[in-house]
């Protein structure tokens, strides 16, 4: 639904006493790779994070960061770095003398006017490092397979790069519904909930149902009012808010991909009343249903 994609910023050559402030970005994740050496990654309202080569850092919401030798040093506008030519065959040069530390940076977006939960309750930061992930062998072999293309340089190698990004960032996700440790997320911890997982599973496959609470609550084997509180607690939203939000997502992704009528859309979305449909979709994403089709074709 979230239609996820990456792409490659450019490769780092850094040496010396250097810092790059990389400004806040709409709502993009962004991942920053370490071919070589050590460096800090400073985020506003975190702890300075240290990374060492083979880690993966991901920063997602969009959110400024830092890269730093040491973490007090005062950094320098990415911007104004690349302005000053500091770009040269999509490497970024910054510091004086001879290397020490190489980064691969880039950035994960999506469609950004879904808010899903998936996305807005990720932490301020994701650091993923090879030592940690023994038990976790998919995650392992992917970081594995992005270290060594990363390093190779081949033609292709940023076509691979990004796709193996969105596996990483995908799998980072299904790791957090089974291992709370790695990402603290409400929503993650619904997934994997024996409970509250029936009940999303029906909403996910069968948004053209009338569902009433009570329904989803008999589905995940709970009393109405205590499946509504825990969902909400979990999820971030009530029962009926979440199958509104994913019905119209549903939609959106229709309306993009397929060649459904509205009203067929409408109705594979649960809404009888194309009228009804077409105001509450405007409603969630400022424009009708025709328009939002035209303008993604």
């Amino acid at each position: 639904m979230l239609r996820i994609s990456s792409e490659v910023y450019f490769r780092t050559s850094m040496a010396g006493e250097y810092a790059v402030e990389v400004p806040q970005e709409n709502r993009r994740v962004r991942f920053h790779i370490v071919l070589r050496g050590s460096c800090w990654l400073c985020i506003p309202g975190e702890e300075p994070i240290q990374l060492s080569e083979g880690d993966v850092a991901l920063v997602p919401n969009g959110a400024s960061q830092s890269i730093k030798a040491t973490p007090e040093l005062q950094p320098s506008n990415l911007s104004d770095l690349i302005n000053k030519g500091a770009i040269q065959n999509n490497i970024l040069t910054v510091g004086e003398g001879v290397e020490t530390v190489s980064l691969l940076c880039g950035f994960c977006q999506f469609d950004e006017a879904i808010e899903h939960p998936a996305i807005y309750l990720l932490p301020a930061y994701i650091h993923l490092r090879q030592k940690d992930l023994g038990d976790s062998p998919w995650l392992s072999t992917a970081m594995k397979l992005l270290s060594l293309e990363a390093n190779l340089r081949n033609q292709g190698s940023t076509a691979i790069i990004s796709r193996l990004v969105e596996v990483i960032f995908i799998q980072t996700i299904r790791q957090a519904t089974q291992n709370n440790d790695l990402l603290s997320n409400g929503f993650a911890r619904a997934l994997s909930d024996k409970y509250l997982s029936k009940a999303l599973s029906v909403i996910h496959t069968e948004p053209q149902n009338k569902w009433r609470v009570e329904d989803l609550a008999k589905i995940a084997g709970m009393s109405r009012a205590s499946f509504a509180k825990k969902f909400s607690d979990e999820v971030g939203r009530t029962p009926i808010e979440y199958l509104r939000d994913w019905r119209l997502l549903k939609a959106r992704r229709l309306l993009h991909s397929s060649s459904l009528s509205i009203d067929e859309i409408a109705e594979q979305c649960g809404y009888e009343s194309l009228p009804s449909f077409s105001k509450l979709f405007k409603n969630r994403f400022e424009m009708g249903p025709s328009t939002y089709r035209k303008m993604t074709r």
